[in-house]
């Protein structure tokens, strides 16, 4: 599978015309494999397109390449080892063209099939701009690890163990690297001051339990040194804590405030055991569970400004606004369709069967994909509700916008 920029360098540089490109974005969840959930969700949104296709008065070479490249996506999704290490994938056909580009996701906005003259590619965009670059941290008693994670890849920058346990070393004032950085945790009895016969075991497990006090704050402050040093470097923009250590959240008093206000939660992981499979599905989870607690603040931000004229809900609302560009953020039910009709020439999803221009448009089942992919093109960002409380308080589809109305 390519990389992400040959991936895209293969789907822009090709000219598709006068054939179509099937583009296909497929949620693969935990709960969406299960008994192959997704292929059911594919095999349905295949069935609602090709009945989409037959009011387009597609050529016969045109709409076999279409179905051809149904055919194929299926192949492809019949294979679970092609659908491994992701939560989404992102499908690009035009048989025709002997084009068929797969990209694996870290998550996608929601499952949908458009058949379009270019390959939509708006939503990855977004999505590696969402993600940015995280930087993990992995913290043990005496095990440190951090890596770096993107939409693309996953790196291990750092692992050692056992930090040096002296004020003087090299990352008390933020050293270049933690390679080689190892030396010994030594912790040690008080020799005894009185007399043999004097008790002091009071005295000694006292001094004990500061000295592993004290290395425990020294490994934080090496940490926190070593993250400054990669931030200069990799400049990620999010940041994420893992360890099994009960007082790991005692990290935040040595993070430097840049550092602390890009965290953005724990997960429970050894740095002993960890795995770049491991690493990247709790980080992954975590993100997703961060979005769920964000939704019901934005659902109410909806609320709130809708009556001040800086947010509307309803379809034919947004639609409106969208024409106009006024659009920042789309709120997405995610249970929610609507029928519609979408204008080929001038590009736009409509509510009724009437194009701006003199064109005549063609009836989809599901105008909310189209929607999204219109959202995107001006460049809003798109925020999908999943809980199905909140997804009944606004009507389906609301934005939030840019400008007073």
């Amino acid at each position: 599978m390519n990389n992400l920029k040959e991936a895209l360098g293969i789907l822009l540089k090709e000219q598709y015309a006068p054939y179509l490109v099937s583009s296909l974005y497929l949620r693969l969840a935990p709960e969406d494999r299960t008994d192959k959930k997704y292929l059911r969700v594919f095999k349905d949104m295949v069935k609602a397109q090709k009945e989409n296709l037959k009011f387009r008065k597609l050529d016969k070479e045109v709409h076999d390449s279409i179905l051809e490249d149904f055919e194929k996506m299926e192949e492809f999704l019949s294979e679970p080892e092609n659908l491994e290490g992701c939560r989404g994938i992102a499908l690009f056909s035009c048989s025709a063209k002997k084009v068929f580009v797969p990209i694996k996701l870290p998550y996608t906005y929601r499952s949908r099939l458009i058949v379009a003259p270019d390959p939509l590619v708006r939503e990855i965009a977004a999505i590696d701009e969402e993600l940015g670059i995280i930087g993990v941290l992995l913290v043990d008693r005496k095990h440190v690890r951090f890596f770096l994670m993107d939409f693309e890849g996953f790196i291990e920058v750092s692992d050692f163990l056992e930090p040096l346990a002296t004020r003087a070393h090299k990352f008390h004032s933020g050293g270049a690297s933690l390679k080689g950085a190892q030396g010994t945790f030594k912790y040690s009895m008080p020799s005894r001051a009185s007399a043999p016969n004097m008790v002091q075991h009071a005295m000694g497990e006292y001094r004990f339990h500061m000295r592993i006090r004290e290395e425990k704050h020294r490994l934080f402050k090496i940490a926190n040194d070593a993250l400054m040093e990669a931030w200069k470097e990799n400049k990620f923009n999010k940041l994420v804590i893992g360890s099994i250590r009960e007082d790991i959240r005692e990290i935040e008093d040595h993070l430097h405030p840049y550092l602390l206000n890009m965290l953005v939660g724990y997960v429970r992981i050894n740095p002993s055991e960890a795995t770049e499979h491991t690493v990247r599905n709790a980080v992954l989870e975590l993100l997703w569970q961060k979005d769920r607690e964000q939704e019901e603040e934005l659902v109410n931000t909806l609320l709130d400004l809708e009556g001040k004229g800086l947010a509307v809900e309803g379809l034919s609302k947004v639609l409106e606004q969208l024409y106009m560009g006024n659009v920042k953020t789309l709120l997405v039910a995610e249970n929610f369709e609507r029928s519609g009709y979408f204008c080929p020439v001038s590009n736009i999803p409509v509510l009724e069967p009437k194009c701006p221009t003199e064109e005549e448009p063609y009836p989809i089942e599901d105008i909310v994909d189209e929607v999204i992919e219109f959202a995107l093109e001006e460049r809003a960002v798109v925020e999908i509700i999943v809980r199905e409380d909140l997804q009944k308080k606004f009507d389906g589809v609301g934005a939030l916008l840019r400008w007073k109305i």
